[in-house]
This record gives C-alpha cells, structure tokens and sequence, in this order.
C-alpha cells in the first residue's frame, strides 16, 4: 500500500508524466476513496479513524491535483525541485512582451467582441502552452522550460480571469 508521504502519481500508481489517462486517474481515485473512505472505519480505532480521514483529505487533494493540467504541471515541476509559484524573474522577453500587449490590448477594448477576440487569442496561447509543457515533461524531461511554461500558464489563467470578470460586467451592462 502507498504511503501518505508518496506522491501523487505514485498514490494513484500513475507514471510520473504530464500526459495522463483521465479514465484511469478516475478508476484509481474511486478505488482509493473505496478503500480508505472514513465511513468505513466507523467501528475502528481512534487512530484507524484519524488515518482514514488522513488519507481521505490525501487522496481527495490529490485527485484535485492531477486533474488539473496546469497544476499538474506544476506538480511535476515541484517533485523535481523547481518552484514555478515561485519568482517569476526567469521569464523568457517574449512572455512579458506578449503579457504587456495583452495588458495594452485589455486597456484599449472597443467591445465586446474585441474582447471575446482577445479571449480566444489567449486560449489559443494555453492550448500551446500546454502542448509545450507535455513536451518539456513527458519527452525533454526538462524541468527548467516546463517551469518557465508553467509560469506562463499561471499568469495565463490568471488573466482569464480578469477577462471574464470584463466580460460578465459587459453582458450584465448590455
């Protein structure tokens, strides 16, 4: 049996590696639950209850984890010492040019479907992005560049934030 100290992808018994089987992720997750559920250890021990909930609150941060490709990807990074939430000082000139232009774009929007424009540029920008990260992760085995693209996809989903908070405020205006 794993071990609560174990990673993630050790804990699901999945390879260590940005692309994953979803199915898979979802089987592993759902026969863990199964097995260590707290509502199993109901007549158990105080400590066999505490462990259930341990790995209960594990499991579930885990799954929550893996599923998301962009945290993932930081996960990854993580586990091979690099820290991408970390400063952001190593980020290549044409990221902060693009993150600059969209800003200067962001600033200067007609209307809606300037915005909705914008909107579709940057998620063409993490659709990339994520391709490129399954590359540095799962071929280059390259920490560095797949913790400078995780750093972009921070501020990326970061962004789209912003520009869909805009774009509510628009819709709800209209």
């Amino acid at each position: 049996m794993a071990q609560l100290s174990d990673n993630d992808f050790d804990i699901f018994g999945l390879p260590c590696q940005f692309e994953l089987d979803g199915a898979a992720l979802s089987a592993a997750y759902l026969k863990l639950q199964n097995q260590t559920h707290p509502d199993r250890f109901a007549n158990g021990s105080a400590q066999e209850k505490r462990l259930a909930v341990q790995w209960a609150t594990r499991i579930n941060e885990g799954y929550k984890r893996l599923q998301n490709p962009v945290e993932r990807a930081i996960y990854w990074c993580e586990l091979q010492g690099e820290n991408p939430r970390g400063q952001q000082s190593n980020l290549p000139q044409a990221l902060l040019m693009q993150q600059m232009e969209w800003r200067e774009q962001l600033e200067e929007l007609g209307d809606q479907a300037d915005l909705e424009d914008l909107i579709d540029e940057v998620l063409a920008e993490k659709k990339r992005c994520l391709s490129a990260i399954a590359t540095c992760i799962d071929q280059q085995q390259d920490a560095k560049a797949a913790t400078q693209t995780a750093q972009a996809l921070l501020f990326i989903d970061k962004f789209l934030i912003e520009l869909n908070k805009k774009l509510e405020q628009m819709e709800d205006a209209s």
